[in-house]
């Protein structure tokens, strides 16, 4: 059968589809991501995509990306960060879906990858991305699937530890309350359920101990919704640590993954942020 595609511009544009709908939105990527423009002048970019006419659940489609600047000109270069040069996050409007993807940059600022949704319902993308010499950069983007969509992932914020395989992951909080632009360490404590031992064999993932993504649960999802955090360096082998804020209050998840002995495992988490 013959597919046909949307192009999906920025300014809030809403297309539908027979059974799918897109926005795109591109911004700056904001503060948690510690980027530096390495002294060039700050340029502002935006997010295009393109997906095709009647996804279907557990289906693979494939989801184009181009970037461009901001006169619409295709952005040719990026740098790469993280081992990468895009990373794209994909969850679903109730946060009980997460994929972390890589797309593959065909040249001239288009970028493409394959995808899976496990069910219909709303999905967002968040797709963060270096051109060359700038910011790291944070587009959103939308889509969904029409249809009855799964129930809603239960946000219970008393849950500490999770059990993946043979590892159990606890979650440790310093401090154990977390307030609003309070400096926060979050450690994923990584033992074998056999005997409570440090989990050993844990190989760097994307260049780091490990890679948290945080979002905080909400109807409208914007940038500021979003964190990405980078593992800090040193301290045992079977612990990874991040030290973030949260820059509003309210309910956020994140979703911890590290490689190990060549498998990636998510360990995800519910957190509430006081004002």
């Amino acid at each position: 059968m013959q597919k046909k595609y949307l192009i999906i511009s920025i300014c809030f544009v809403l297309i539908w589809t027979a059974s799918t709908f897109s926005i795109a939105i591109a911004q700056d990527a904001h503060s948690q991501h510690q980027a530096h423009s390495d002294g060039a002048a700050e340029k502002s970019f935006k997010a295009e995509m393109s997906v095709p006419d009647g996804i279907r659940q557990e289906e693979p489609f494939k989801i184009k990306i181009f970037i461009k600047d901001d006169k619409g000109q295709n952005v040719p270069d990026f740098d790469m960060f993280q081992e990468k040069l895009m990373h794209l996050i994909l969850v679903s409007n109730d946060l009980g879906f997460f994929r972390h993807l890589h797309p593959e940059h065909q040249g001239n600022g288009y970028f493409l990858t394959d995808a899976t949704l496990s069910s219909a319902g709303d999905y967002t993308l968040f797709c963060d991305y270096k051109p060359a010499g700038q910011k790291e950069q944070l587009s959103m983007l939308k889509l969904g699937i029409k249809g009855k969509g799964k129930p809603s992932d239960i946000t219970d914020t008393r849950k500490t530890e999770k059990i993946l395989d043979d590892i159990k992951v606890r979650l440790e909080l310093s401090p154990t309350t977390i307030k609003v632009n309070q400096e926060t360490m979050l450690t994923f404590d990584l033992k074998q359920t056999m005997d409570n031992s440090p989990v050993k064999g844990l190989k760097p993932y994307l260049g780091e101990k490990g890679h948290l993504v945080i979002i905080k649960k909400s109807s409208v999802f914007t940038i500021r919704n979003y964190i990405h955090a980078h593992a800090m360096k040193g301290g045992e082998d079977s612990k990874i640590e991040f030290m973030t804020a949260f820059p509003e209050a309210g309910l956020y998840k994140m979703w911890c993954q590290f490689d190990h002995k060549g498998k990636i495992m998510v360990a995800d988490f519910w957190v509430n942020v006081q004002p």
